[in-house]
């Protein structure tokens, strides 16, 4: 990400976004209301039939609701028109801005941007998105890869040097001997890197048998089986076009909420008193410096009631300069969202008794 900057007395932020990272961290601070200005096209009717042109433009779009999926390499930015080409006339009606690598964007809140918001674009765009492993093997070849919200990185690639066809005992030892070591160094990177999770891709029997031995060796690692049609390099690539993937970094992340709620489930059967609820709850621990983790609703933080916002994005940044740490949730799984609603939309869990 290239930038950013702040303008206007610290309301008009301005940006480059550069990878995939970069928007995922831009869906994350955008917030209803604010205002996105950023190079775009549209339809444009012309007299009688056929007469319509799509014409290049740059348009302020109020924002009215984000959606963002990795790997799909486009941020949409839904809401309504509030600047355009004065000779156009379309403030007021609604449109979509479609953001990918490459495009310069400002969003223009009507408040300034607080220190909570630009530390989280700056984390996100580093890196802070869930991870996954992917393995691609066929008959010839294998690559191991971690995959992040701005790519992938190969971490090892080869060929598995089997014997042919025509010496079949042979070759099924060299079989063996192979998923055995490609298993291991797979086991031996999610174990380094700290990913929880993997995606076994390739042909035919192929994806099955080095899965296996993985379950064997590695029990504890989640594993997404799923088909393409090459090992190596080219299979990781292919890979990265399925859902599998997507739904392995959406696993990820869904993962680490659910065991913040786990977290706050224990202490409420064992401590009730050592948790605070809610926006009223939650700020007095944090005044006091009691607070050791809090978790909060991302729709409290964009919360279309601006007052409700600013006052979740105080909270969190006096959390902060406590030393607290903070966790945003940003899944949509239903038994999360009941849950975290059913305490306000935040928790904290404290260091000591407040009460």
């Amino acid at each position: 990400m290239q930038g950013p900057t702040l303008e206007d007395n610290g309301r008009l932020l301005r940006l480059r976004v550069e990878t995939e990272e970069d928007l995922w961290a831009l869906r994350s601070v955008l917030r209803p209301g604010d205002v996105v200005f950023s190079r775009t096209s549209r339809e444009l009717k012309g007299e009688g039939r056929g007469g319509g042109r799509r014409v290049a433009m740059v348009l302020g779009v109020s924002v009215e609701g984000v959606e963002y999926q990795p790997f799909t390499d486009r941020l949409r930015i839904r809401g309504v028109i509030v600047s355009s080409p004065r000779e156009l006339d379309l403030v007021g009606r609604h449109h979509t801005l479609s953001v990918e690598p490459g495009m310069e964007v400002a969003v223009l809140r009507e408040g300034r941007w607080s220190e909570g918001d630009l530390r989280r674009l700056g984390e996100l765009s580093e890196g802070a998105s869930p991870r996954a492993l992917a393995i691609a093997i066929d008959d010839e070849q294998f690559a191991i890869a971690v995959i992040r919200g701005n790519g992938v990185q190969v971490l090892e690639e080869g060929d598995l040097g089997l014997p042919g066809k025509g010496a079949p005992e042979e070759r099924e030892l060299g079989l063996r001997s192979a998923m055995g070591r490609v298993a291991a160094d797979a086991a031996r990177a999610a174990s380094e890197l700290g990913v929880g999770r993997a995606v076994v891709a390739g042909p035919a029997h192929w994806k099955d048998d080095l899965a296996g031995e993985l379950r064997r060796i590695a029990p504890r690692l989640e594993l997404i089986v799923d088909s393409v049609s090459y090992g190596g390099i080219k299979g990781i690539y292919e890979l990265l076009r399925r859902d599998s993937v997507r739904e392995a970094l959406r696993r990820a992340m869904l993962l680490r909420e659910l065991e913040a709620m786990e977290r706050v489930n224990s202490v409420a059967a064992t401590d009730p008193e050592s948790l605070a609820y809610g926006l009223d709850g939650v700020g007095e621990a944090v005044s006091r410096g009691a607070a050791e983790e809090v978790i909060v609703d991302s729709g409290l933080v964009r919360s279309a009631d601006r007052e409700v916002g600013d006052r979740a994005l105080a909270v969190l940044e006096a959390a902060r300069r406590t030393g607290a740490r903070v966790m945003i949730l940003e899944s949509d799984h239903p038994e999360l969202r009941a849950w975290i609603s059913s305490l306000g939309g935040i928790v904290a869990i404290l260091r000591y008794r407040v009460r």
